[in-house]
Parts: C-alpha cells; sequence; structure tokens
C-alpha cells in the first residue's frame, strides 16, 4: 500500500503532516509527502480563507485523476469546519483538527485488513473528535516530524485564545495548549537541519497554560550549533526577556509581527489587543536590540469596517514602521465569525484598489529594507537553485543569490539589489 500525505496551509499543518508520515513509517507502512500515484491518499487541508476552503476540496478531483480507485482520508481545519463538504467518492474518512496521527493510524489499520480481504467499504469513518474540539485543554503530542527539506519546524503550541473577528481558526483548533519544554528539546536534540522554525498556531501564547513562557523555551533551546528562527508572533509576546535571549543565542533577528491593520478604529473592530502606539513601541524594542532586524507582517485589506480614510491611515502607520515585507491578504468573510454576522462586505472592485495600492507600498519598503543592508556580511544558508543561482536566506531573512555551495550556511557581502527579488551576495 502506498500512501502520500498532501498538506495546504500553515507551517502548523506542514509540521502535523510530518508527524503523520513518521508515524506511519513506525508502523511499517510505506508513507511519503507530495502528490503523486498512490493507493491511499491523506489530504491534510486548510480553512483560514475561502479560496484555501475551495484548494481543500478541489484536491480530491486531483487524487481521483491519479488513480480512480484511490482511498482518500481527509483531515485539518476545512474538514473540521464543514465535513459534510467533503463526503465525496473515494473518500472513506474524514478527521478535523486534533489527534490527526492516531485518527489516519487507525483508519490505514482498517483499509489494509479491507484491502487484504478485498472487502473495501465506501462507508465514511466520521472523526468523533470534529465535535469535541473545543474540549481539548492538553497538548496531543505526535511521533517527531519527518523533515526531507534542509529546513525543520518544530511546533510548540495549538490553539488559539483570541478570537479575532475575522478569523474563524479559534472555532476549529480549540483553545490555546501547549506542549511541554523538555519534550521539544527531546526533538531539537534529534534534528540535523541546518535551521529549525519555531511554529504553532499562536507562538505568543506558549506557556501560559502549563506554567512558563517564551523566553524561557528559547533559552532551553540555545547553543545547539543550528540557526532557530521564530514563525509569526502576536506584538505583545516582544519584550526584554525575549530579546536578551535571543541576543544571546542561536536566533535569527527576523520578526513576523500580525499587524492586520494600522488604524486604531479597525483595529478595535477585529478585537485586535493593541493599538498602533503600542504596535510602534514593539517596533522600536526590536531595533533597538536588533538595528537591522527583519520586521515582516500580515495586513488584512477590505475588513469592513475600513473606510478610505481607514485605509490611507493604515498606509501611513505601515511606512512608519518601515517594514521588510508585507503579507497582503483580501478580506475573506468566513462564516461563524463575529465579522461575517455583524458587517456586511466591502466592494471587491474597492479592495481590489487597496490591494494594489498596498502592494506598491510593499515593494518600497522591501527595497528600502534591502538598500539598507547593502555591503553588510551575512550568514546566508544556501539552500536551493534559481535561475542559475544557488539561494537562501539571510538571518534577518533577505533572500540572497550568488554562487556559493548548497546545503551550507557561508558568509556572503550583499552587494546590490536583484530587482525586487532579494540580493546578490558574494
Amino acid at each position: 500500500m502506498i500512501i502520500r500525505v498532501i498538506t495546504l496551509g500553515c507551517k502548523v499543518n506542514q509540521c502535523e503532516s510530518a508527524s503523520i508520515v513518521a508515524t506511519l513509517r513506525l508502523n511499517n507502512y510505506s508513507a511519503s509527502e507530495g502528490l503523486g500515484p498512490a493507493d491511499v491518499y491523506i489530504l491534510n487541508t486548510c480553512s483560514v480563507t475561502a479560496e484555501a476552503d475551495k484548494k481543500s476540496r478541489q484536491y480530491i478531483a486531483k487524487m481521483q485523476k491519479l488513480n480512480p480507485s484511490c482511498r482518500i482520508i481527509v483531515i485539518g481545519c476545512s474538514s473540521q469546519n464543514s465535513p459534510e463538504k467533503f463526503n465525496k467518492k473515494n473518500v472513506v474518512a474524514i478527521g478535523g483538527t486534533t489527534n490527526k496521527s492516531d485518527f489516519v493510524l487507525d483508519t490505514i489499520k482498517r483499509l489494509y485488513n479491507n484491502i487484504h480481504y478485498n472487502t473495501l467499504s465506501d462507508i465514511i469513518l466520521l472523526d468523533k473528535s470534529i465535535d469535541n474540539v473545543e474540549k481539548c485543554r492538553e497538548y496531543c503530542y505526535e511521533a517527531y516530524p519527518i523533515f526531507n527539506k534542509t529546513r525543520a519546524f518544530i511546533k510548540i503550541q495549538d490553539g488559539c485564545n483570541r478570537f479575532c473577528t475575522y478569523c474563524i481558526i479559534p472555532y476549529l483548533r480549540g483553545r490555546s495548549r501547549s506542549r511541554s519544554i523538555q519534550d521539544i528539546v527531546n526533538e531539537i536534540d534529534k534534528i540535523q537541519s541546518n535551521e529549525v522554525v519555531i511554529t504553532g498556531i499562536d507562538v505568543s501564547e506558549y506557556g501560559k497554560d502549563i506554567g512558563t513562557d517564551l523566553p524561557s523555551l528559547l533559552a532551553s533551546l540555545s547553543g545547539r550549533g543550528m540557526r532557530i528562527r521564530l514563525s509569526s508572533l502576536e506584538c505583545e509576546a516582544v519584550n526584554e526577556p525575549l530579546l536578551d535571549v535571543m541576543v544571546k543565542g542561536d536566533y535569527c533577528p527576523h520578526f513576523h509581527l500580525s499587524l492586520q491593520s494600522g488604524d486604531n478604529t479597525v483595529l478595535k473592530t477585529m478585537n485586535r489587543r493593541y493599538d498602533t502606539d503600542y504596535f510602534f513601541s514593539k517596533v522600536q524594542l526590536i531595533r533597538k536590540y536588533f538595528p537591522l532586524a527583519g520586521i515582516t507582517t500580515d495586513v488584512i485589506v477590505g475588513f469592513p469596517t475600513e473606510t478610505d480614510e481607514f485605509f490611507e491611515n493604515s498606509c501611513k502607520f505601515i511606512l512608519k514602521c518601515e517594514f521588510s515585507d508585507i503579507h497582503v491578504f483580501p478580506y475573506s468573510k468566513r462564516d461563524g465569525t463575529l465579522a461575517a454576522k455583524k458587517y456586511d462586505t466591502i466592494h471587491p472592485d474597492i479592495v481590489k484598489q487597496r490591494v494594489n495600492k498596498l502592494l506598491a507600498v510593499k515593494n518600497e519598503l522591501k527595497k528600502h529594507f534591502m538598500c539598507k543592508n547593502v555591503g553588510e556580511v551575512a550568514r546566508v544558508y544556501v539552500e536551493d537553485e534559481e535561475d542559475g543561482y544557488k539561494v537562501g536566506y539571510t538571518p534577518n531573512y533577505i533572500k540572497v543569490y550568488s554562487h556559493a555551495p548548497c546545503g551550507e550556511i557561508v558568509n556572503l557581502r550583499l552587494t546590490s539589489l536583484n530587482g525586487n527579488l532579494g540580493m546578490f551576495g558574494e
């Protein structure tokens, strides 16, 4: 039986898919990641936007085309949100966001026995945990992931307590649950990669439920000879204890701070827990410790309360922060959220105009940040090839094009810009 795991969405899903592969291999099944010919597919779905839901469902047809007699197991946020929408031909089991590895392994065992005796039924097995996600209060431990790429990810927590009015994830992932420091240490000690990314649904909440905090975890992970990078943070997680640990350890000066809007009225209606003054104070604190830190962000454009004036306020604030890069997202209405219940959406043409304007701001800021780094010598993790160059990233997350050998961390002087893609190094 050939099993393939297909992953959509965030780094947490990537970690969980890698854990599923590890679990199946430990039980002597032939499992790998990526779309290709297989007997059984495991589709790990995403539901952060309506487009992500649609893409998740479209993968069913891709699997059916590769193998019309395949069996498909669906798990993740989209199936947690709307399991009935995955009740399709070839789908034999629908799970949610908790206990993914156990659910998949149990279903695979059933499939293996049924295939062996040639009595496989098309009856869908529905994961009971779909109805119990809100009751989850402890971290669900899984097999340590298997990563085939040069960069590894460590998941340190799951769930979210924030309930931003636009976001459905807290309803699909449950409350914030932290993993023990010792188990995280045990995992990182087994990793051979040159770079590790610390990730979770809300990394900023780490430890609050088990009597510890993020600086304590980072202190425990320091000194291992590998580069460590943090994934997305909420701005309130940025404080002097955290930055002290990062300066002393092997941590990359790259901070992805989720902004979502640069207007205080919009932030309030989003149920974000800060205003622009507070957010900017955290940006300044980061630059006090790391003058050339890469500070990236997410911005939602066209939230229902965003007027033309508020959008202009947001653009001005984004320029003030001098982000090194921006992920720009048009607002996606998610049924079940407060924003979907309370507000009418803005006309798509207006949203598109604002997105295009903010993308121009993004390009301006990205170029400005790279120009500040011309002449700097950076430790670049060279990990891929592109357009005749070897490419990798600096600690502050600038993409560098060079002729350095792949698979190594090397010192490169950043000489000039490669358009808006990145910089050349030598």
